[in-house]
């Protein structure tokens, strides 16, 4: 019996289509599942890929509103912007300030002309050299700085390339003029004020260290201007303010920092009359945070809702995240934390983002009422900071002390001394009539230009009298914040007692009431929560995040489905070779006894024709 080399040859029959069919039938009945399973992984992985790029943008937005500095900004409005410019950084102190310029200070500047040669002939450039040494410039009290000048490259262009291009330059520019006259050199302080002014020594390679000839042409003493031989254009002039009355001078530039807590002002030019500055809130940077951080929830939760859509009957397809457990916990934990009062630390009516003008639509959209907010940050500013942006430590504050009422700022209070601590440095202040300072204001005077004050600013405010009328108070604020600045005062009156409520000792410790406290608890703000609750999805510090975890979890069944497929593949080829060895046995089968059946065939048939032939040769 013959072998077949290939399918159906021996048996005549299709047999390698039914060997495929029945391959590619179980190939797709084990493939096919894990393909689906790979597609489904494969989506879900490009889902959470989105889900966490949208939940990284909203946790982004969160930073503006966590900072505390978004909400220490402050706005300065000046009545005169050409005398006094003014800026002002977070712990500024708030008010109205009246501001006039005495003098708006002068830079000094020296001059030089009639310079000679080493020849001692008068020169005509800037560009001939005069002779080497070095300068030794010195500002007021401030390190001086030495110049070295090579006698081969001492021409006045050269000096004042080797001042001004020095890096131990204190403040001080050079100049060429080149007038009708001859060279002219300048140089000048950059800042005003006698701390700026100039003082030039020489040491001249011609070993004359004050003549005129050589460097020592450029020598100047403030001290001794007839013996100097550069000239005084310009004296140098301190500026000098005026704020709410009281006299500040600078002796080291044009620019009055912490005259005020927090607030630099430059005098420009001299007023006749005084300014007004005022210093206030930045609303407009918390109101931009919080439209920023709507704005990016609701791309969020547009997002989430994409994801886990449901099918519906109009047609739109399911989302590939349906159902699934980290969208439902990533919303529920959002709008829980948003919409969950903190403890009672903060006033009623600013506990809650809704307090503040936010809620929540239907479709888990946020909106804002900018009016709420906005009368919010005008009435209780530093607690709508707290509601967002508190992280859970005590804040530092301004500590203020506050005194019992009187009848005007004219009231006559007592006489004897105050002694004021301001953490652990303390300062005291003797009050008398006979210094015209027992009053209400003159204290107030007496504490605030005190020349060792420790840091401490007194203030008059009116209140209600109860009457119709008004009574005043004396406010004692700290200069910085917290414990470390906090404020205490302790009374010697004349009147023998130190601590009743009569006379100086009404403004003893014991009498003042604290109305803004140096350090105040606060919980954590609804925005710091945010973050935490963000953090559990994203990650960070170490620890995987829920959406990365669900992702590696994916990762790793695609993985799983790659080795299976390995499996299925070689078992499909097993399947294979052995369908075809099978219908190679049957090819062989059919094909024997189709042969066997042909030779019967051909048997009969002969037997057939022997028989008819017989019975035709019996005829």
């Amino acid at each position: 019996m013959a072998s077949v080399s290939s399918l159906g040859v021996g048996s005549g029959l299709d047999l390698q289509t039914l060997v495929d069919g029945l391959v590619a039938s179980e190939q797709q009945l084990r493939l096919g599942r894990l393909a689906n399973r790979e597609a489904i992984a494969t989506e879900r992985i490009s889902a959470y890929g989105l889900l966490k790029s949208s939940v990284s943008l909203f946790n982004d937005s969160l930073s503006s509103l966590a900072n505390i500095g978004t909400f220490q900004a402050r706005n300065v409005t000046s009545s005169n912007e050409d005398a006094f410019s003014i800026s002002a950084s977070a712990n500024a102190s708030l008010g109205s300030y009246s501001i006039e310029v005495i003098e708006a200070g002068e830079s000094q500047s020296l001059t030089g002309t009639g310079f000679v040669d080493v020849t001692n002939a008068a020169i005509s450039s800037a560009d001939t050299a005069i002779g080497g040494g070095t300068l030794t410039i010195q500002q007021g009290g401030n390190p001086s700085f030495a110049v070295t000048i090579n006698s081969a490259s001492s021409s006045l262009n050269d000096i004042v390339t080797a001042i001004n291009e020095s890096e131990d330059n204190t403040g001080v520019e050079a100049a060429i003029i080149n007038a009708d006259s001859g060279p002219v050199l300048v140089i000048n302080a950059v800042d005003a004020g006698t701390d700026n002014q100039i003082t030039i020594t020489v040491d001249d390679v011609d070993t004359n260290d004050t003549d005129a000839l050589g460097l020592s042409q450029l020598t100047f003493d403030a001290a001794d201007i007839p013996g100097s031989n550069l000239t005084q254009a310009t004296a140098a002039v301190n500026a000098q303010i005026t704020v709410n009355g009281q006299t500040v001078t600078s002796t080291s530039g044009r620019t009055f920092d912490d005259v005020v807590t927090g607030v630099a002002i430059t005098a420009i030019v001299e007023t006749t009359a005084a300014g007004t500055v005022s210093i206030t809130e930045d609303t407009q940077k918390a109101v931009e945070a919080v439209n920023e951080f709507i704005e990016s929830f609701n791309a969020l939760s547009t997002s989430v809702g994409d994801l886990g859509r449901g099918g519906s009957e109009d047609g739109s397809s399911a989302g590939v995240l349906v159902g699934d457990s980290v969208l439902r916990n990533l919303s529920s934990q959002l709008r829980r934390t948003i919409f969950t009062a903190v403890d009672d630390t903060q006033p009623e009516g600013v506990r809650t983002l809704s307090d503040l003008g936010i809620s929540v639509d239907r479709d888990g959209q946020l909106s804002l009422d900018s009016t709420k907010l906005n009368d919010l940050l005008t009435s209780n500013f530093d607690d709508v900071a707290r509601l967002l942006a508190a992280d859970g430590n005590a804040i530092s504050q301004n500590q203020q002390l506050q005194s019992v009422n009187f009848d005007t700022v004219s009231t006559i209070v007592g006489e004897g001394q105050l002694a004021i601590t301001v953490g652990e440095e303390s300062f005291t202040v003797d009050i008398s009539n006979g210094a015209a300072n027992d009053t209400l204001q003159g204290i107030r005077d007496a504490i605030n230009s005190a020349t060792d004050n420790a840091g401490v600013t007194a203030s008059i405010v009116l209140v209600d009298d109860g009457a119709g009328g008004t009574d005043a108070q004396i406010i004692l604020t700290a200069d910085e914040v917290g414990t470390e600045s906090a404020i205490s005062v302790a009374v010697t009156d004349n009147d023998g007692n130190n601590t009743d409520l009569t006379g100086l000792s009404q403004l003893a410790t014991e009498n003042l009431s604290e109305t803004v406290a140096a350090t105040l608890d606060a919980p954590e703000g609804v925005i710091v929560r945010l973050q935490a609750v963000i953090s559990g999805f994203l990650g960070g510090g170490g620890q995987q995040g829920i959406i990365d975890a669900r992702t590696d979890g994916l990762n790793e069944d695609i993985d799983r489905i790659g080795d299976e497929r390995v499996v299925q593949e070689a078992r499909l080829i097993s399947f294979q070779d052995r369908l075809t060895a099978q219908f190679a046995s049957l090819d062989l089968l059919v094909a024997n006894l189709q042969s066997n059946g042909n030779f019967l065939l051909s048997q009969l048939n002969s037997i057939a024709q022997i028989s008819n032939s017989r019975n035709s040769n019996s005829n």
